[in-house]
């Protein structure tokens, strides 16, 4: 009897374990499914035109040492987040009429949460939606969770009486795996559920609080988010992460003046740190202060000339400020750097809007849209689209 032919999904599975064998890691992790799906011809090759297999391989030995003792063995342990992506692909199989699961499930459901793969793909201008509109009958933009919640609603008194330290603890540390990882997967409403259940056990975890507070920004809750920020930030006012992230919530309520205090205060300890640099000027930019902000996007282009959001900021400034060719030469560098920049499309969109490029300004409003302006910086994009189109609903 003729051996079966293996689909292309258990031939990448299978050349992951010889790669991670070969690398000498001692276990199996979503990145070496996507090495191995770049090194060998599959049904995803055909995403795969702006990624060089050289590389995210050199990517992934760095990010992972040799050991210097891996033997071949039949038995290779996947990762907790490789094992969920497995299971994630055999249930987007599910979705895809039940079609046999293949490396497009596989890649979709290393696409579906937030880890370098997918940041890359963002970058390359490719989302979910792109390939399930090629793919599937009808196109999805994403897909929830493998995971459910563990629980769906706080404790009671009477449990808590109950419940033992050591069951305490254990329920406390299963929950916030649990929200965590709703966090990677954009299930921001489903985070704030399992903290709240989870400070219903213990009030007082941190950990809960530091979720609750970047799950409410992502929402867009701004005053949750600010009230859990400044309670972390008294807590641990050393801690130069936690002042940056309540800086940039103030910059995004528009509390500009306590975003620039905040940030001169950590330019003061880091003084070449290109974020603070890149922030203060784009807080200057948002208050109009286009001049002041040039300098600071040039400092930080000057030292990384890589980061795409820069040029886009320096872009949109130098336009402001007449130097319209060169803004506009700068705005699109950013796009080349990072196709999914929503803020670098909002930006072209502006300046083709006002120089009466009707159609294109759509077009770059409608990209921005795509990209996720909406989630990331508000309503403003959908505005400027229906001041071009006031009959379009669309």
């Amino acid at each position: 009897m003729a051996d079966k032919i293996k689909s292309d999904f258990e031939v990448v599975t299978a050349e992951s374990r010889k790669l991670a064998i070969a690398w000498q890691h001692g276990f199996i992790n979503y990145d070496h499914f996507f090495v191995a799906m770049l090194q060998n011809k599959c049904k995803a090759t055909k995403y795969f035109d702006h990624f060089d297999s050289d590389y995210w391989e050199a990517k992934i030995k760095a990010l992972y040492p040799a050991t210097g003792k891996q033997k071949q063995r039949d038995l290779m342990p996947l990762t907790v987040e490789a094992e969920l992506v497995i299971n994630h692909a055999y249930q987007i199989s599910g979705i895809d009429d039940f079609a046999p699961t293949n490396t497009i499930h596989l890649l979709l459901a290393i696409l579906s949460y937030d880890n370098e793969v997918s940041k890359a793909f963002c970058q390359a201008g490719i989302l979910i939606e792109d390939i399930t509109g090629a793919e599937f009958k009808n196109p999805v933009k994403q897909f929830p969770s493998p995971v459910e919640a563990i629980r769906e609603k706080p404790y009671s008194k009477a449990e808590l009486f109950f419940l033992s330290k050591a069951s305490k603890k254990k329920r406390v540390d299963a929950l916030y795996r649990n929200a965590l990882n709703f966090y990677f997967y954009g299930q921001f409403d489903d985070v704030l559920k399992i903290c709240r259940i989870g400070l219903s056990l213990l009030p007082n975890y941190m950990h809960f609080k530091v979720l609750m507070a970047f799950a409410s920004q992502k929402l867009r809750d701004f005053d949750l988010a600010l009230s859990l920020m400044t309670e972390l930030a008294e807590l641990k006012p050393d801690d130069i992460d936690l002042s940056l992230s309540l800086s940039l919530l103030y910059g995004m309520m528009g509390r500009y003046v306590e975003c620039g205090e905040m940030l001169d205060a950590l330019l003061q300890v880091q003084p070449d740190n290109v974020s603070f640099l890149n922030n203060k000027g784009f807080n200057l930019q948002l208050q109009e202060r286009y001049a002041e902000s040039v300098p600071l996007f040039e400092q930080v282009i000057q030292a990384d000339p890589s980061i795409a959001y820069v040029w886009n900021n320096l872009g949109f400034s130098k336009f402001r400020l007449g130097e319209k060719e060169q803004g506009v030469g700068m705005i699109n560098k950013s796009l080349e750097l990072d196709k999914g920049n929503p803020y670098a499309y909002k930006n072209r969109g502006i300046v083709l809007m006002e120089q009466g490029h009707k159609i294109e300004a759509k077009q770059n409003f409608k990209l921005a849209l795509k990209f996720g302006y909406t989630e990331n910086y508000g309503d403003e994009v959908s505005k400027l689209l229906h001041s071009l189109s006031p009959e379009d609903p669309n």
